[in-house]
């Protein structure tokens, strides 16, 4: 595991902390109903209980475990491009590993942003929330994989 892997995952497991006790917290202080849902704008559109948080910290819990679970696969069974010799195994596992790692972090703290938004609608009695944030970490995970992509074709040119 590099460098940059354990740096990620502390980080998301810190992340997650976060995201589980601001959960409980919502749940047991917010009055209901809180705003659930929101449309491209940032409007709540729909209304629910404060237990909809256990619900999005859950959600979050599985998809980072996935991510987790997919790092358990053995690198015979993974395809990747390009001939596989020992050298290039190895540098294609770092590379998988290390964005998989960083969408942990991307993910984990898309969730805690979506949640801290809810909760600060809920106590200040917003009918709105800034939406750039949420956008923000969407297009992350998608130049998070492009640069993954990248690295995995540029690992594979190199003979």
């Amino acid at each position: 595991m590099s460098s940059y892997e354990r740096k990620a995952n502390r980080l998301t497991i810190f992340l997650l902390v976060v995201v589980v006790l601001l959960s409980i917290g919502g749940t047991v202080w917010l009055p209901g109903p809180i705003p659930i849902h929101f449309n491209g704008k940032g409007e709540a559109n729909r209304w629910g209980s404060p237990a909809t948080l256990l619900v999005l910290a859950f959600v979050c819990s599985c998809v980072v475990g996935l991510f987790w679970l997919i790092r358990r696969i053995p690198t015979e069974q993974m395809n990747f491009p390009g001939p596989r010799t020992p050298e290039n195994v190895a540098q294609q596992r770092q590379n998988i590993d290390e964005l998989l790692a960083t969408n942990r972090v991307i993910i984990t703290g898309l969730f805690l942003g979506v949640i801290s938004q809810i909760m600060w609608a809920s106590i200040y009695k917003q009918k709105q929330i800034i939406p750039w944030p949420s956008w923000l970490f969407i297009v992350l995970i998608f130049a998070s994989t492009i640069v993954g992509l990248l690295n995995a074709f540029r690992l594979s040119a190199e003979r």
